[in-house]
C-alpha cells in the first residue's frame, strides 16, 4: 500500500526517500540506533542535538557524537547555540564534515539548555530566528532547517511571527512541535496552531516543506497530524523508543507489528550494532538499558523483566534473558497485539526520556 509517506521529497538538492523522519533524540540517536531506524524505513535521521559552542571549540566529545556509520549515506546534523553568529560559524564546520543537512534546535524544553538561551528560548527573540537562518543560507550550500515549538509561554504563543520569520529568512523546512515550552506530553497536541504557523510561512514562501511533531506513534496518528495540519511530512521522536517499526508502518499504512521472532531479531541486530560501536564492556551494556526496557514493552508478562534488565551487566546476560523470554510465546505472536488504541492514549500521556531529559536534566550535555 502506497501513502503520503512514501513520497520522496527534495530539500534544496537532497532527494530524501520518504515522508517519516526520525527526530534528533538526545542520548538516542547514536550510530547504532539510526542505523535500525534507518534499515527499518526512516526517510531521515540526525545526529542528536549538539551546541554550536561545542562545535567552534572543537570539544573531543562533541567530535565523537560527530561519528558516522558508511551505511548512512545521509544524515542530519541538529545545531543550537547562543546568537545567529556562533551557530552560522558552526554550519560552515558542519558542511566541512559532510553532512547533508543542518537543523537549528528552536524548540529544545530542557532547563541547562533554555538557561543558556538555546533551544527554546531563542523563540522569544523573533529577529534572533531570522538572523540565525538568514546568516546560515549565507554562509552554507547545504539545506537550513529549523524545528521549534509553538512559543514560549501562552503570553509568548508566537508561532505565526516565528513561521514567517524563518519563510522570509529561506529556510527549506519548518518543523512544528504542537506544544509550548513549558507544557509536558499530558498537554493536547494543538494541531490549529501548528497549521496556523504553516499557513503563516507558506504565504510568504509558498514551496517551504513543513513537517509536524507530536504524538506521532503510528500511521493513524500520523495521519491526523497530516490531515489536522496540512503538513507535508513527520517527524517521529518518543513513538520510535524501543519502536523502530514505526516508520515501516507509517511509510506502508498499516498496523502491522512484529512478530516476537521479528521483535527479537531487530532487538539482537540493534544489540550487536551497539556493542561495536562502544565495544564489549559493562558501561556498553549500561548505556543499552534504556533501549531495552523500551524495546521489551507490547508482550504479556514482561514487567517482571524491567528490574533485572536496569541491572544487567553484559549483553550475554541481555541475550539470554531475551532468549528465554522469546521460547516462552509462539514464534508469530504480534507485539501490542491487543487494544492499540488504549496504547496510544497511554504513550500521548507517557515520556519514557523524562527521567533523562526533565528531571534528571542530563539529556544533553553542553560543553562551553
Amino acid at each position: 500500500m502506497s501513502t503520503v509517506f512514501a513520497k520522496p521529497f527534495k530539500l534544496g538538492g537532497l532527494e530524501i526517500k520518504n515522508r517519516a523522519l526520525l527526530a534528533p533524540l538526545a542520548g538516542v540517536s547514536d550510530v547504532p540506533f539510526r542505523r535500525i531506524c534507518q534499515e527499518l524505513g526512516a526517510g531521515l535521521t540526525y545526529v542528536e542535538m549538539i551546541s554550536s559552542t561545542a562545535i567552534n571549540h572543537a570539544k573531543v566529545r562533541t567530535l565523537d557524537l560527530t561519528r558516522r556509520h558508511e551505511s548512512e549515506d545521509q544524515l542530519g546534523f541538529q545545531l543550537t547555540g547562543p546568537n545567529a553568529e556562533s551557530v552560522a560559524d558552526a554550519s560552515e564546520e558542519i558542511e566541512r564534515r559532510g553532512f547533508e543537512t543542518i537543523d537549528v534546535n528552536m524548540g529544545c524544553p530542557v532547563r541547562k539548555i533554555v538557561n543558556k538561551g538555546w533551544g527554546s528560548a531563542i523563540l522569544k527573540e523573533p529577529q534572533r530566528v531570522q538572523d540565525t537562518i538568514a546568516h546560515m543560507r549565507e554562509r552554507v550550500s547545504v539545506p537550513v532547517t529549523a524545528k521549534i515549538r509553538l512559543g514560549f509561554t501562552e503570553n509568548d504563543l508566537n508561532v505565526v511571527e516565528v513561521c514567517r520569520r524563518l519563510a522570509v529568512a529561506d529556510a527549506e523546512m519548518i518543523t512544528i512541535h504542537g506544544r509550548l515550552r513549558g507544557e509536558d506530553y499530558g498537554a493536547p497536541v494543538r494541531y490549529d496552531k501548528i497549521s496556523e504557523g504553516f499557513a503563516a510561512a507558506k504565504s510568504i514562501k509558498p514551496d517551504v516543506f513543513t513537517m509536524g511533531n507530536g504524538n506521532v506513534f503510528d500511521y493513524a496518528s500520523a495521519m491526523e497530524m497530516v490531515n489536522k495540519t496540512g503538513c507535508d511530512a513527520v517527524l517521529v521522536s518518543r513513538g520510535a523508543l524501543g519502536n523502530p517499526w514505526i516508520f515501516g508502518q507509517i511509510v506502508r499504512g498499516d498496523e502491522v507489528h512484529p512478530t516476537v521472532d521479528e521483535w527479537a531479531e531487530v532487538l539482537f541486530r540493534h544489540m550487536d550494532y551497539h556493542e561495536t560501536f562502544y565495544g564489549v564492556s559493562v558501561p556498553t551494556t549500561a548505556r543499552f538499558r534504556k533501549h531495552l526496557l523500551w524495546y521489551v514493552s507490547g508482550f504479556p508478562h514482561t514487567r517482571q523483566l524491567r528490574p533485572v534488565l536496569s541491572q544487567v551487566k553484559t549483553m550475554d546476560e541481555v541475550r539470554r534473558i531475551i532468549e528465554e523470554l522469546v521460547a516462552g510465546f509462539p514464534g508469530d505472536l504480534p507485539r501490542n497485539a491487543s487494544a492499540p488504541e488504549a496504547n496510544r492514549r497511554i504513550r500521548a500521556m507517557h515520556d519514557p526520556k523524562y527521567e533523562m531529559d526533565r528531571k534528571l536534566d542530563r539529556g544533553f550535555q553542553p560543553e562551553s
